[in-house]
Order: structure tokens, then C-alpha cells, then sequence
């Protein structure tokens, strides 16, 4: 949800969101990845298993909240974090997991648990002040940067970083992209910038051409894509940016939508829905995955590949 200005409050859903310098960076045991949930975040009946069968893959997004000042003093150490990306990928069966507020060392250290198959790409938020550009580092030994990336259990190629229109100040983030050769499958992750801010607040024209590009970067009738879009589900009226006919609602089919109808469950502790997986593939299951390790749930999507 963050990506937040040097002493700024952001809010969103009455919850403020402070930060410390841009230069300076930074639980309880709960249900684990992978677990039937009760209510309105319970797996759908379809949730996929351990293991990918033939011709089929697994694909989950989730915002680790890993930067302990964005916010996320109370959303548990840094390696019950760890524990739930491992268990995304060892209970969950996701090959593909897109990550944002990741930590640069977090995620080197999950990569290396999981084994010599799997591979990490990452790219750090960035801040352009007085013409120097710098990134966010996050609090604890080893940690890293703050950032988004993903990580994969296929071979990975064509790996690509594609700009995002930003507002004039706060962290700069783009949209990464690498295609999984195997199952010929484009895959994308993004983090768009919050809506609310006092000095950073993005635009209906703004989010509109964001999400025009990442439609264009995620092209194609195979690809799986999305992240945290800091964005709420379409309206009934089509006033909002979803609405326009470029956008990926228009195009792509949402992980987490059953019909035109069809209300999505939440995917933040607030109540809103603000993290995605669009694809134009076959869907078998989507799950929303809950965890006391971030402030958002995680997405589990599996699709027919083959």
C-alpha cells in the first residue's frame, strides 16, 4: 500500500502512514499460507494444492509490508516473513511469487531456503532530491533495500523494467517484467503509487495512465500480472479509472472475479481490495490467503498453461 514521502503522512481507510527519512530505512505466530480460511477471505474451492499438475501454474502476489517504518511495527519480524514467502512457494504451490515491500536481503535469504531451482529478480524504490537519486534501506542487519520484485521456481527471460508515469515527488517505482519460458507465460509485478497524500496525492488521470501501462507492458493472450495497485475495484457507475477501455478490467480477467457482479474480497486488513492478479489464461482457482505477517493478504492464482 505505501511507498511513502520522507516525513509525510499518508493515509488511506483512517490508518496514518509515516515514514522516516527517505535516506534511512527500514508477532505473533498466525495462520500460515496455504490454510482454509473461514468468512470472507476463506480459498475458494478450486484453491491449488502443493504441486502444479500438468500444464498448469501458480502464480501469487503479496505486499510483505517489510518496511517496519512504512507502518509495520506490528505486522511481525523479519523472518516470520520470510517463513510466509517460503510457505507460499512449500504449501501454498506457487512457482511464481511477485512481491512488493520486500526487503533486498529478505529476499535473497528466502531464494537461497528454497533451493538452487529457484531464482529472485528485484528492483529498489527510489527518490530523486536535489538531483541525487537514492533508495530506501531497510532497518535491521543484513536487511537491504526496500523494493518489489518476484521470485521463481522457472527458468526466467526477457526480463524487462518498464517506467510508470509518477507524480512530481516520493518514491519512484516502475513495473517489472520476465517471461517464464516453460509455460510461456509474461509475467509482471508492479506497486502504483497510493491515492491519498498531502503532497504526493495521485490523480484520476494519473492512476488512468498508470494502469494504461501496465496493460501495455503485460500484453499478450498469455501473461499473468499485477501486484499492489493501490486502487479499488470498479464501481457500479464505471466512473473510475477500471472503467476506462484501455484498463486491464476491460481486457484481462481478475483472479479474485467470479462474475460481472461478483464482489471481490479484501485484501487489506482495512477492509479494501487493493492488490491484483489479471490474466487472459483459463483460471482454475483464486485464493486470498491471510497472514498476520503483513497488513495485506496474499493472491493464489492458478491457471491453465498447457
Amino acid at each position: 500500500m505505501r511507498g511513502r514521502r520522507a516525513g509525510a503522512p499518508r493515509r488511506r481507510g483512517g490508518v496514518p502512514l509515516w515514514v522516516a527519512g527517505a535516506g534511512v530505512l527500514a508477532a505473533l505466530a498466525g495462520l500460515a499460507f496455504g490454510l482454509r480460511l473461514s468468512g470472507g477471505a476463506q480459498d475458494s474451492p478450486a484453491a491449488p494444492g502443493p504441486t502444479d499438475a500438468r500444464g498448469t501454474l501458480s502464480v501469487a502476489t503479496w505486499n510483505v509490508c517489510g518496511v517496519r517504518q512504512w507502518n509495520c511495527e506490528d505486522t511481525g519480524p523479519a523472518e516470520e516473513k520470510r517463513d510466509r514467502i517460503e510457505a507460499l512457494a512449500r504449501q501454498s504451490g506457487a512457482r511464481v511469487i511477485l512481491l512488493q515491500e520486500v526487503c533486498s536481503g529478505d529476499l535473497t535469504a528466502v531464494r537461497t531456503a528454497l533451493g538452487d531451482r529457484w531464482q529472485s529478480l528485484f528492483r529498489p524504490y527510489t527518490a530523486v532530491r536535489e538531483e541525487r537519486t537514492s533508495t530506501v534501506r531497510c532497518t535491521g542487519d543484513g536487511r537491504g533495500t526496500a523494493g518489489y520484485g518476484m521470485l521463481s521456481a522457472l527458468p526466467l527471460t526477457g526480463v524487462a523494467d518498464v517506467p510508470l508515469p509518477q507524480p512530481a515527488t516520493g518514491l519512484r517505482r516502475g513495473i517489472l517484467c520476465a517471461t517464464a519460458r516453460a509455460e510461456n507465460v509474461r509475467l509482471c509485478t508492479t506497486h502504483l503509487n497510493p491515492q491519498q497524500g498531502r503532497a504526493t496525492a495521485v490523480t484520476a488521470k494519473l492512476r488512468e495512465d498508470q494502469l494504461r501501462a501496465l496493460v501495455r507492458a503485460a500484453s499478450g493472450p498469455r501473461t499473468v500480472f499485477g501486484g499492489d495497485l493501490n486502487t479499488a475495484p470498479p464501481t457500479g457507475t464505471g466512473t473510475d479509472a477500471w472503467a476506462r477501455t484501455d484498463g486491464p478490467y476491460n481486457t484481462y480477467r481478475e483472479c479474485d472475479r467470479s462474475g460481472e457482479s461478483g464482489a471481490p474480497r479484501e485484501t487489506h486488513r482495512s477492509g479494501y481490495k487493493i492488490d491484483y492478479l489479471f490474466t487472459s489464461l483459463p483460471r482454475q482457482g483464486c485464493s486470498v490467503l491471510r497472514s498476520p505477517a503483513s497488513d495485506h493478504w496474499a493472491l493464489l492464482l492458478r491457471v491453465t498453461t498447457g
